[in-house]
C-alpha cells in the first residue's frame, strides 16, 4: 500500500503590499538586506576562529566584514525607512516598528564595533570585540526574523498581483 505524501501548502496572502522603492516591481530592500545579514552574522565566528587559531587574518577579515556590513546596512536601512514611512499599512504593523528598532540597534552596535576595531583589529577582538559581535549575531537573527515575517506572513514588500494565484515556476503557461 502506497502512501501519498501531501506537500504543505504555502500561506496564501489575501493581499500583497508592494514596495515603494522597487525596480520593475522587485522590492529593493529585501535585495539589499542579504549583504548586511551575511556580513554581520559571520563576525562573531571569525572572532572565535581568530582566538582559536591565533591567525591575525581572521580578526582583520572580521573588521572588514563588520565595516562592510555597517555600510550596506545603512543603505538597506534607508530604503526600508522609505517603505516604512510611505506605506500606511506597514506603519500599522507593530512588527514593522519592532523590525525597524532592532535593525537600528544592530547598526548602532555594528558602528561601535567598527569604531572599536578601526585602530587595531587584532587587539580589539578580546573581550569587547567578541562581545559586540555576539550581540550583533543575536540582533541579526531578531531583525531578520521580524523582516522575514513581514514579507512571508504579511505580504509586505513583495511583488504581487491581486487576484492571481502564484502557480510556481514549473506550472504550464496560462492559456
Amino acid at each position: 500500500m502506497r502512501r501519498s505524501l501531501k506537500q504543505p501548502t504555502p500561506p496564501q496572502h489575501t493581499r500583497t503590499v508592494e514596495s515603494r522603492v522597487a525596480i520593475r516591481k522587485h522590492p529593493v530592500h529585501p535585495m539589499l538586506v542579504v549583504f548586511p545579514i551575511a556580513f554581520l552574522a559571520v563576525v562573531a565566528p571569525l572572532d572565535v576562529l581568530y582566538l582559536w587559531s591565533g591567525l591575525p587574518f581572521w580578526a582583520q577579515m572580521g573588521a572588514v566584514l563588520n565595516a562592510a556590513g555597517l555600510a550596506m546596512g545603512l543603505v538597506a536601512g534607508a530604503v526600508g525607512t522609505v517603505d516604512l514611512l510611505l506605506i500606511r499599512v506597514v506603519r500599522r504593523h507593530v512588527s514593522a516598528w519592532t523590525h525597524a528598532v532592532s535593525a537600528v540597534t544592530l547598526l548602532a552596535v555594528a558602528a561601535a564595533n567598527t569604531w572599536l576595531r578601526w585602530p587595531d583589529p587584532v587587539a580589539a577582538v578580546w573581550p569587547w570585540g567578541l562581545l559586540l559581535s555576539s550581540v550583533m549575531m543575536v540582533l541579526v537573527a531578531v531583525a531578520g526574523w521580524l523582516g522575514g515575517g513581514l514579507s512571508f506572513h504579511h505580504g509586505i514588500g513583495v511583488a504581487g498581483h491581486e487576484g492571481r494565484e502564484d502557480r510556481g515556476p514549473d506550472a504550464p503557461p496560462e492559456a
